[in-house]
C-alpha cells in the first residue's frame, strides 16, 4: 500500500513540473487567432459527421437494402432504423469515456475524437455493405457527441467574448456544411451510387486537422490551472474532499431527480412538454428520404435544396441566441417551435407541389435551427434552471433519456407504417408525427410552465413554480 502511494506520488511529481512548465510557456500573440481557425475547421468536420448521413439517407437505403438486398424501399428504412438501435448500447460508453478529459487533459481528446470522426468518415467513404457502414457510422456518433472543440472554444475565451465567439465558430460550421452539396455536385456528379465519395473530402479533413491540433493547439490554462491545483492538494485532503463529495451527490441519483420532478409543477410540466416536443424529432433525420422518396426530387434538385439547407440553419440559430438573451426562455420555446412547425409545413409543401427545391432546402434548414433552438433551450438550460443545486445534474439526465425515449418510440411507429404504407406518403406521414408533437408542446409552454430567465441558480429550489397549498404542506412536513 505504501509503495502504491510512493509510485503514485512520483508519478504526479513529474506530471506537476510537466503541467506548469506548460502553463508557463508564453504564447504567440497570433495563437488564439489560427487556434480558432483550426477549431473551426474541426467544428466543420463535427458537424458534417453529424448530418451527413442523414443528407444520403435515401442513398444509402437504397444501395444497401434495395439493390443489395432486394427489397422495398419503405421495408429497407424500416430494417435500416431497427439496425440503428444497435448503436445506443455504445452511445452509454459517452459516461465513462467524457470525465477522461479531467484527468488527461483536453488536447488529447481533441485530437483523438477528430482523427476518429475522420477515420469513421473514412470507413463510411469505403463501405461496400451495411455492416462496414454501421462500424464507421457509430464511430462518428459517438465522437461527435463529446464536442471537445466546444469546450476548447469556452476555456479559451474571457467571459465578456465566450458566447460571441461560440456563436461565430458555430455558425462558420454550419455554413461550412456548404461543402457537402458542392460535393454532390462536383465529385458526385448528382449520381445516386457515388455517394460514397463525397465522404472522402471531410475524412481528409479530420486527418489533417487531427495533425495540426497535436501540432499546434497548447492544452487549456483553464485545465492546466485546475490539474495543477489538484495535484498540489495533499492525497489526504482529496480523499476527505471526496469523501464530502461523495456525501452531497447522496442527495441526488436519477431516481432521486425523478421522483422530485412529478412532485413539483415546473419540472413535471417541462417532462410531459419534452414528451411532446421530441415526438416531433424524426423530422430532423428523414428530410432526405421525404425528398426523395415522397417529393420525387431528382439529385440535382436534392443537391439545389442542400446548398440553402445550412443558410437557414445558420439564420434560426442565430435567431435563437438572440431572442433567448432578450425574451426570455419561455418565449423562445414557444416563438422557435411555432417557426419549426411553420418552416417544416413550408418544407413539405413546397417539396411534395414542386415550388422550388431552393426554399425547400431553405424551408428544413430554418427547421433544424428552430427545432434544435427550441430543445437545447428546454433541454440544457430550463432544465438545469428549475431544479435545486444538488439534484441539477441528475435532472438534466432525464432530458437525455426523454429524447432517447420518445424518438425511440417514433421510430417505432415509423418502422411498422414505413413497410405498408406508399412511398408518396411518407412525408405525410412524418408531418403527422411532427405537427402534433410541436402542438403539444407549444401548449404545454405557454399555459403550464413559467420563465426561468433571471433567477439565481444558487437559491432555486424547484418549488417556486408550487401552488400555494402545495408549498405550506411540504413546509409543516419539513417542521
Amino acid at each position: 500500500m505504501a509503495k502504491n502511494v510512493e509510485r503514485l506520488q512520483a508519478r504526479e511529481a513529474k506530471e506537476l513540473i510537466r503541467r506548469e512548465k506548460q502553463l508557463g510557456a508564453r504564447s504567440n500573440k497570433f495563437y488564439i487567432i489560427y487556434l480558432f481557425m483550426i477549431l473551426s475547421l474541426i467544428y466543420i468536420t463535427d458537424e458534417m459527421a453529424s448530418t451527413i448521413s442523414i443528407q444520403f439517407q435515401a442513398n444509402i437505403v437504397t444501395e444497401f437494402f434495395v439493390k443489395n438486398m432486394g427489397m422495398e424501399y419503405g421495408a429497407g428504412l424500416s430494417l435500416f432504423s431497427a439496425i440503428g438501435f444497435i448503436s445506443y448500447p455504445v452511445t452509454v460508453l459517452i459516461i465513462f469515456y467524457r470525465p477522461l478529459a479531467d484527468k488527461f487533459g483536453r488536447k488529447p481528446f481533441l485530437v483523438i475524437n477528430t482523427l476518429c470522426m475522420g477515420l469513421g468518415l473514412f470507413l463510411v467513404y469505403l463501405s461496400k455493405d451495411i455492416y462496414v457502414y454501421m462500424i464507421g457510422s457509430t464511430l462518428m456518433s459517438f465522437m461527435v457527441s463529446h464536442d471537445m472543440q466546444c469546450v476548447y472554444i469556452l476555456e479559451c475565451s474571457d467571459e465578456k467574448s465566450r458566447a460571441r465567439n461560440y456563436a461565430i465558430v458555430k455558425a462558420v460550421a454550419i455554413l461550412g456544411t456548404l461543402l457537402v452539396p458542392l460535393l454532390r455536385a462536383t465529385l458526385m456528379q448528382n449520381v445516386s451510387e457515388r455517394w460514397h465519395v463525397v465522404y472522402l473530402v471531410p475524412a481528409i479533413i479530420g486527418f489533417v486537422m487531427a495533425l495540426f491540433a497535436l501540432l499546434f493547439a497548447k492544452e487549456t490554462n483553464a485545465f492546466l490551472t485546475k490539474r495543477i491545483e489538484y495535484l498540489k492538494t495533499p492525497i489526504e485532503e482529496r480523499e476527505q474532499r471526496s469523501k464530502e463529495e461523495c456525501e452531497q451527490n447522496a442527495q441526488g441519483g436519477i431516481l432521486t431527480a425523478v421522483k422530485f420532478a412529478f412532485k413539483h409543477r415546473q419540472l413535471r410540466f417541462l417532462i410531459i412538454a419534452c414528451c411532446c416536443f421530441y415526438l416531433a424529432s424524426l423530422g430532423t433525420a428523414t428530410y432526405s428520404t421525404v425528398m426523395a422518396k415522397s417529393a420525387l426530387m431528382t439529385e440535382e434538385e436534392i443537391t439545389l435544396a442542400l446548398f440553402l439547407y445550412p443558410v437557414g440553419n445558420a439564420l434560426f440559430t442565430l435567431i435563437s441566441g438572440f431572442v433567448s438573451d432578450k425574451f426570455g426562455r419561455k418565449i423562445t420555446i414557444i416563438a422557435m417551435s411555432c417557426s419549426a412547425l411553420a418552416c417544416y409545413l413550408l418544407f413539405i409543401l413546397s417539396g411534395m407541389f414542386k415550388w422550388t427545391p431552393y426554399l425547400t432546402g431553405f424551408a428544413i434548414g430554418g427547421f433544424m435551427g428552430s427545432y434544435w433552438g427550441a430543445g437545447d433551450t428546454i433541454g440544457g438550460i430550463m432544465f438545469s434552471e428549475s431544479s435545486p443545486t444538488n439534484l441539477r445534474s441528475s435532472v438534466t439526465v432525464i432530458n437525455t433519456l426523454l429524447n432517447g425515449v420518445m424518438g425511440g418510440l417514433a421510430t417505432v411507429i415509423t418502422m411498422i407504417l414505413l413497410p405498408i404504407i406508399p412511398e408518396k406518403m411518407f412525408g405525410y406521414m412524418y408531418l403527422g408525427l411532427t405537427v402534433p408533437g410541436l402542438v403539444g408542446a407549444i401548449v404545454i409552454m405557454w399555459l403550464f410552465v413559467g420563465e426561468t430567465r433571471g433567477l439565481d441558480l444558487k437559491t432555486v429550489t424547484g418549488t417556486e413554480w408550487d401552488k400555494p397549498k402545495k408549498i405550506k404542506e411540504e413546509t409543516q412536513d419539513g417542521e
